[in-house]
């Protein structure tokens, strides 16, 4: 009986995560209709298997162009701001989320190897020394960046769900992806420059 209550209540929570509502806005001009969703970690996980280490806030996009001219898409067109940390960026692209660049730290004639992209980096070099006598001196470091020929599975889910930059006839819908951390979805404003002039989402 605890069993079934267990898978029950787990059932349970798992349809409230997906029927919860999700902070999100539209705005329009006479060449587009926009409308955009903030998505949670929950979401970020279920689609990449990552959060991402909540570095980034993603929104869900999609474009419906209105008129008979079709509407080109550019990454750069987009800008998030946030009225509570004063931040602003525009969207990254796959490649500088998770790429296939390696950071070669060379060290007294050895190498290594330190991989790329969202969960890479160099952690601090650490110097000192305790007891009586001089510290030795830290050993010459040398860093290069090369490419591997392993190909990153986390950056061909990324070039499949980010907004694609292309024209468009008809709707279409992709991530963007922004290099702000834990921000209040309802302090955002997204503005997209379109062809008939800027229009600016805010999310509720």
């Amino acid at each position: 009986m605890k069993r079934i209550i267990a898978v029950a209540l787990l059932l349970g929570v798992a349809v409230w995560a997906r029927d919860k509502k999700l902070p999100s806005g539209d705005a329009s001009n006479d060449v587009v209709n926009a409308a955009g969703t903030v998505l949670d970690l929950d979401q970020l996980r279920e689609t990449f298997g990552s959060d991402f280490g909540n570095t980034f806030t993603v929104i869900e996009m999609t474009l419906t162009p209105r008129g008979d001219k079709p509407l080109d898409v550019h990454l750069d067109d987009f800008l998030l701001r946030s009225d509570q940390t004063g931040e602003h960026s525009g969207p990254l692209a796959p490649s500088q989320i998770a790429g296939q660049g390696a950071l070669i730290v060379h060290q007294n004639g050895n190498q290594q190897n330190r991989k790329g992209g969202f969960s890479g980096g160099l952690g601090p070099i650490m110097m000192g020394g305790g007891g009586m006598g001089s510290a030795e001196p830290p050993p010459e470091v040398k860093t290069e960046i090369k490419n591997s020929e392993r190909k990153d599975p986390m950056l061909e889910k990324l070039k499949l769900k980010i907004l694609a930059e292309k024209s468009i006839g008809a709707p279409v819908t992709g991530l963007l992806f922004f290099p702000l951390e834990k921000e209040k979805p309802k302090s955002l404003e997204l503005i997209y420059t379109t062809p008939s002039g800027k229009i600016r989402m805010k999310f509720k």
